[in-house]
């Protein structure tokens, strides 16, 4: 028989960690990939965040260059980086030699703080969100940024973040952190594009959900609240969905004095559940799921 303080204790985990119907262990992918402190990979398993596979230290960066934001190119399989200088590197992950991609430049408005990074499968071009509400795209081949509008002299990055006028948080200003794309298995020239917003401390979706009618582009930058995640404070997030399965994975960082969280998201709802804790005194500043 459980004691009455042990139920006590459940109890009040249930209030401050809301749970939705867990994805299935099954579903978990298998290997994981996030950024510590900037400068190095750690390789874990999901199912055990706490226990490091893999520490692999990145080299060829430039002095006080950090990695901001990884992601896998389904395309080719490799592992792409953003670093805080707008640069665009594919990293080595049995030697963690990070390669500048030929001819990417500083892009301007890209420098320290929290940004989201993503591949859109459909697309093939990485997408960029974050300071200021920043909202633009990537070339993989070039790190240039792809031109808004061509029509107009210069390149043009996409219109800025903003919530949709009849959206529950439309009079606030976002603060987005993190990123993702779905990957639709029956046609790939579908996806959706998530994002968390770490003040409202919600799931949120860039344009609007595949195959709904009208169609809002991601390129415009209009947001629509999914729900909360039920964690607060965040001071910083990261967030990745798993090709074919679909399994949003983030990671949720609420106080540098408390482990960082590893969580998967129900993206219906925005509901997050736990799934492990990193060794203390580790600093997450960007996630990948290998496929």
């Amino acid at each position: 028989m459980r004691s009455t303080k042990a139920c006590l204790i459940t109890l009040c985990l249930s209030f401050s960690f809301p749970l939705f119907a867990a994805t299935s262990t099954a579903d978990l992918p298998d290997t994981v990939w996030v950024v510590e402190n900037y400068q190095q990979l750690l390789k874990i398993n999901p199912r055990s965040p706490n226990s490091i596979e893999t520490t692999l230290p990145v080299q060829g960066l430039a002095s006080g260059e950090k990695i901001v934001g990884i992601d896998f190119r389904v395309a080719r399989g490799d592992l792409y980086a953003l670093s805080n200088q707008g640069r665009i590197f594919i990293i080595n992950l049995s030697s963690g030699v990070a390669t500048l991609v030929p001819g990417s430049k500083p892009t301007e408005p890209i420098n320290d703080g929290h940004w989201g990074f993503d591949f859109n499968p459909a697309a093939d071009k990485m997408r960029v969100v974050g300071k200021q509400n920043l909202n633009l795209r990537l070339h993989p081949d070039t790190g240039a940024i792809v031109d808004f509008d061509s029509k107009t002299s210069g390149t043009q990055t996409d219109p800025k973040l903003t919530y949709d006028q009849g959206d529950v948080n439309a009079a606030y200003t976002p603060d987005i952190v993190a990123a993702a794309y779905t990957y639709n298995p029956n046609n790939e020239k579908l996806t959706t594009n998530y994002a968390i917003d770490k003040q409202r401390g919600t799931l949120v979706m860039q344009g609007t959900k595949e195959g709904a009618t009208p169609a809002v582009s991601p390129n415009l930058g209009v947001l629509y609240t999914i729900g909360g995640l039920g964690i607060e404070p965040i001071q910083d997030a990261s967030l990745d969905i798993s090709d074919i399965k679909n399994v949003a994975l983030g990671t949720i960082t609420t106080s540098a004095s408390l482990p960082v969280k590893l969580v998967v998201i129900d993206l219906d709802t925005g509901l997050a559940k736990l799934l492990g804790h990193f060794p203390s005194g580790k600093t997450i500043t960007g996630l990948a799921i290998e496929p």
